[in-house]
């Protein structure tokens, strides 16, 4: 028998199509794994769960999965990324979110009745107003549908481990682009949104020397922050942070309100937006 190599990250309808003989093993290893043996709840919960998100599910150790699997020829490849994740501190916008501006989902009953819930979520995801948050309670950590979600104008979204077989993954749902602009006004005195000519003139004033460009787009929330606030934090007085940015940041704007930045805002469209940012002398 040829070999089959997994991982941490190797999702449990992978494995059950190399060899079917790893839903009996797998349901063995622990008693919540045992839901897998139902062909409906195995058809909800296989194509989203990884052995990582199983073993956490289950609350044992992946090697716990990995031996049951290894006597039916499968060989566990350990990759950089297998260690355990750290625990990220909860996003500025949910540290901030009132009661009121969460609609909590408890998706658990439906899948435990045999049916997938993916569209009873969307549909729910549709009627959260813009700016609020959508709280989804699950067994597991839901990774599909945080990709997807973001594609259906999720702003962000932040997974809260309650236990091993409790997950609340929170999906903040973004501002329609008018509110998105008065709440960057509000934020920082000096913010500019610029027409294409007006962002080059300002780009213009500073000397090639002068300014640090970083691209922010292919990083995942809340790296986009994180970063500027580090550029800016280390950016000599005079000069300029020129950012490539798929969102106006009001987060972020939110963040300099009480520093003494000038913003400049150029939307070039709904996925490239540029940035200037510059340190103004103190009033």
């Amino acid at each position: 028998m040829k070999e089959m190599i997994i991982n941490d990250h190797t999702k449990i309808s992978e494995l059950i199509a190399l060899n079917k003989s790893a839903i009996d093993a797998i349901a063995a290893v622990a008693k919540p794994l045992r839901r897998l043996k139902n062909p409906v709840l195995r058809k909800v919960m296989a194509s989203r769960v990884n052995i990582s998100e199983a073993a956490k599910m289950a609350d044992c150790n992946v090697k716990d999965i990995v031996a049951a699997l290894i006597p039916l020829g499968f060989s566990y490849e350990i990759t950089s990324s297998a260690k355990e994740t750290t625990i990220q501190p909860k996003p500025f916008w949910l540290r901030n979110a009132k009661e009121s501006d969460i609609i909590w989902y408890d998706v658990r009953p439906i899948i435990e009745s045999g049916t997938d819930p993916l569209k009873n979520i969307l549909g729910k995801f549709k009627e959260v107003p813009p700016g609020k948050v959508l709280c989804i309670i699950n067994s597991f950590i839901p990774t599909p549908l945080i990709h997807l979600l973001k594609q259906e104008k999720a702003e962000d979204s932040y997974v809260q481990a309650k236990s091993h077989t409790e997950f609340y993954t929170y999906f903040l749902k973004k501002q329609r682009e008018d509110v998105v602009n008065k709440a960057a006004g509000n934020a920082v005195d000096k913010v500019i949104m610029d027409d294409a000519d007006s962002f080059q003139s300002v780009y213009n004033a500073f000397s090639k020397e002068k300014i640090k460009e970083i691209d922010v787009r292919r990083l995942e929330m809340p790296l986009p922050m994180q970063t500027i606030l580090k550029e800016l934090d280390k950016l000599p007085k005079g000069n300029m942070l020129f950012v490539h940015h798929k969102r106006v940041p009001v987060y972020l704007l939110e963040e300099l309100a009480n520093k003494n930045y000038e913003v400049h805002i150029h939307t070039i469209d709904e996925k490239n937006v540029k940035m200037i940012l510059f340190e103004t002398s103190s009033v």
